[in-house]
């Protein structure tokens, strides 16, 4: 066996790590069965495919290839460590084993049940399904939520953390619209909207753990007798697509001329305003009809864009802004629609964008996220876009991940119970 044959050539080695092994195989029992059958199911696949590429190429073969080839290694890995515990199992359970291998055996056993687990967990995150908005740009909206003037001013803090992220990881951004409280510096200043559009691709998948309530506890600079307040903000990170005009075979991919896309809008459901831009600013404001609002009429979405002194250009921003919500709006229909028949099934639910996700507290200097369960004591560093909001964001990341599996597994589980049932109709 190719477990004796590796005992063979292994030096022997005092074993210390024998109960953590065996506490990772006791986990590792609770798999779920769909979900290896799922995975296993792909891997058979993807050989398949594999041989009949060899003979006749075909373009939608190759990417079915690529899209599995990640799950097939990763099935090899778990299956061949797997395999190899249970050969090793065979030999320390066979009373004719010699003496002199058990030791070794015992220390490849103990190893293997370590690895099992990561490459289990590896075998779940290939098959996670991936994000259709994964390798997009994004646009990064905020706005003040409860507490007045304070959340307004919570905006212009969370505003610059973003700025500054974007700055420390090479991320180019654009704020395509601000609307301050005064004309006077946004940093001394509230905000009442914010939009900030990153266009570096593969903004969406790094930053859409950001969206939902943002919490914030200070004490406001108007606070005379010392009180803390609790105020919020919202942020939501939408998937950005290529200028129609400017990139037309980006357009073609995210088929923005295509009744199923989720970026499509019939014009004709679309309704637009033109108006004087308002506000203090420079020489165009209240002098020209450079303002646009569009208002989607099924929804009653609306976006109104006036940064800029060309209305055309601000048209050209706003139809992107409510494409972009639009896509998002139709993905979260259908995620709650799974998320209510995964409760239904299985008890699987989903935080969604309205809820709280993260507390800054000003007074104790720590920011918790309430997603992962993740507290940093170091406040200054993360509204500063620093490492420490790399380590919150990476936390949130892998809550979600374990939320994908969860949600795979219940998919699994639904399905195997569809088609038990199915067959008890037909017997």
């Amino acid at each position: 066996m190719i477990a004796r044959r590796r005992l063979q050539s292994h030096p022997r080695i005092v074993f210390r790590r024998r109960n953590e092994g065996i506490r990772c195989l006791s986990k590792l029992s609770a798999i779920s069965s769909p979900l290896l059958k799922r995975a296993e199911s792909l891997a058979i696949e993807h050989t398949k495919l594999s041989h009949q590429i060899q003979h006749r190429y075909d373009g939608n073969l190759t990417k079915r290839i690529g899209e599995l080839a990640p799950i097939s290694k990763a099935w090899e890995r778990w299956a061949s460590a797997n395999k190899s515990i249970k050969e090793l199992q065979e030999i320390l359970q066979d009373p004719t084993t010699d003496s002199e291998l058990r030791p070794i055996a015992t220390e490849e056993m103990e190893q293997s049940s370590l690895d099992l687990p990561k490459y289990f967990n590896a075998l779940q995150s290939s098959l996670i399904p991936p994000d259709p908005f994964a390798s997009l740009p994004c646009l990064l909206e905020i706005r003040p939520g409860a507490g007045g003037s304070e959340a307004s001013l919570f905006v212009a803090d969370l505003l610059r953390m973003y700025q500054a992220y974007c700055k420390r990881h090479s991320l180019h951004y654009t704020l395509i619209k601000l609307d301050a409280e005064t004309a006077t510096k946004a940093s001394s200043a509230g905000i009442n909207e914010a939009i900030l559009e990153i266009d570096t691709p593969g903004a969406y998948d790094r930053l859409k753990c950001e969206a939902g309530v943002h919490r914030v506890q200070r004490v406001p600079a108007t606070e005379t007798q010392g009180r803390t307040h609790t105020s919020a903000a919202s942020v939501l990170v939408l998937p950005s697509f290529p200028d129609q005009e400017g990139d037309a075979a980006g357009s073609a991919e995210f088929g923005t001329d295509d009744p199923t896309s989720d970026f499509y809008i019939n014009p004709s459901d679309v309704r637009t305003d033109v108006m004087r831009a308002r506000g203090a600013g420079g020489q165009h404001v209240n002098t020209t009809d450079s303002a646009i609002r569009l208002t989607h009429v099924p929804t009653a979405t609306t976006v109104s864009i006036q940064d800029g002194r060309s209305q055309h250009k601000n048209r050209q921003k706003a139809w992107r802004v409510l494409r972009s919500k639009m896509a998002q709006m139709r993905r979260e229909a259908r995620e709650e629609e799974k998320a209510a028949l995964r409760v239904s099934v299985i008890g699987v639910a989903r935080m969604g964008r309205g809820d709280k996700i993260r507390t800054y507290n000003w007074g104790q200097q720590r920011v918790t996220d309430h997603r992962s369960g993740m507290t940093v004591g170091r406040l200054g560093d993360v509204l500063e876009g620093g490492e420490t909001l790399d380590e919150v964001m990476e936390s949130v990341r892998g809550w979600q991940r374990e939320r994908d599996v969860e949600a795979l597994v219940a998919d699994e589980e639904a399905a195997a119970k569809r088609e038990g049932a199915g067959r008890r109709k037909a017997s």
